[in-house]
């Protein structure tokens, strides 16, 4: 509905500015001509915009791509609109090169900062920094890239006072530039998972052997389907980058420090799902250990006591 108020509106204005250069025209005012004819193709770039948005993107049913292809019509339908206006204005090539020398110079020094976002902007699309959809973190920002613009990046903040790289809520704007003099950190560009490692101390009293076995089968079952993902995209990567391939399977490593016996997980999980992938591993391994009289998760509080309790023979 919204749509079609917008194109209704677009055509009288279209037709109204058409008409008064029809009429500046038949009067031979030429300043005011061109200003209409600026006007219409102004409009027209608008009408374009929004009558592909409204029936042509609508048909695209894969999500990505038709934000995609919204937006390179969109920009296309502006910068032909844009070339034709400055052509309206400027006739002659060896005049249209000076004045764009000499304004573009101009604009250099006045606007810095915005001609750096856009050089930025390119670079983004260029290189392939980054896509909508991917998962990043610029400077310590940190979320899921919802939208490109000339001068910024849009995303769905994740992380800073939740656990485990939720959302906020917040809608946050990166600018550009910062592709040129920032680390950018994708979390989902070519490799769609990150390696979440989670520590259980036991007892020295415990059986830390089943308790290892016990963490790597929990895990081998909740993370299958990541693993198995995982592995085609990693054999994909070692032909696109000078990588060595890697185990995706869960692993557990074995740590002993003067308290308690670190048992430390590690396994692969969705990067834009970290929190529910991780929390029914924990789930099932702390309610497995319950059951295990042999198995004691181990604190400061605990590790203090059964120290105690211990004599000289025992060291």
């Amino acid at each position: 509905m919204v749509s079609h108020l917008k194109i209704a509106v677009v055509m009288i204005l279209l037709t109204v500015v058409l008409a008064a250069g029809y009429v500046a025209f038949s009067y031979q005012h030429e300043a005011s001509a061109k200003v209409a004819q600026s006007g219409s193709v102004f409009l027209i770039a608008i009408l374009l915009d929004t009558l592909i948005d409204t029936y042509l993107i609508k048909q695209i049913k894969a999500r990505k791509a038709r934000f995609l292809v919204s937006k390179s019509l969109g920009y296309a339908a502006y910068l032909v609109a844009t070339t034709i206006i400055i052509a309206v204005w400027i006739e002659q090539a060896s005049n249209l090169l000076f004045t764009v020398g000499v304004v573009g110079a101009g604009i250099a020094v006045a606007l810095q900062r915005p001609i750096t976002n856009l050089a930025g902007f390119v670079v983004i699309l260029a290189t392939r920094a980054y896509t909508p959809g991917d998962r990043i973190e610029i400077d310590g920002d940190m979320g899921d890239v919802i939208d490109i613009e000339f001068f910024h990046t849009t995303v769905m903040e994740t992380g800073k006072w939740t656990m485990y790289d939720q959302f906020t809520g917040r809608i946050k704007t990166i600018p550009n530039y910062y592709v040129l003099e920032k680390v950018v950190n994708n979390y989902s560009r070519d490799f769609g998972f990150i390696w979440e490692e989670i520590m259980v101390p036991v007892t020295y009293a415990s059986d830390w052997v089943k308790a290892r076995k016990i963490m790597l089968e929990i895990a081998g079952k909740h993370s299958k389907k990541a693993v198995e993902e995982g592995e085609g995209q990693l054999k994909k990567m070692t032909y696109k980058y000078l990588l060595e391939p890697r185990a995706t399977e869960p692993a557990a490593y074995v740590t002993p420090t003067d308290n308690w016996i670190e048992l430390r997980l590690r396994f692969i999980v969705d990067a834009h799902h970290r929190r529910s992938n991780v929390d029914p591993v924990w789930e099932e391994i702390l309610r497995k250990f319950k059951k295990e009289k042999k198995i004691r998760v181990s604190s400061k509080t605990s590790a203090r006591t059964w120290d105690a309790a211990r004599t000289k023979e025992d060291y």
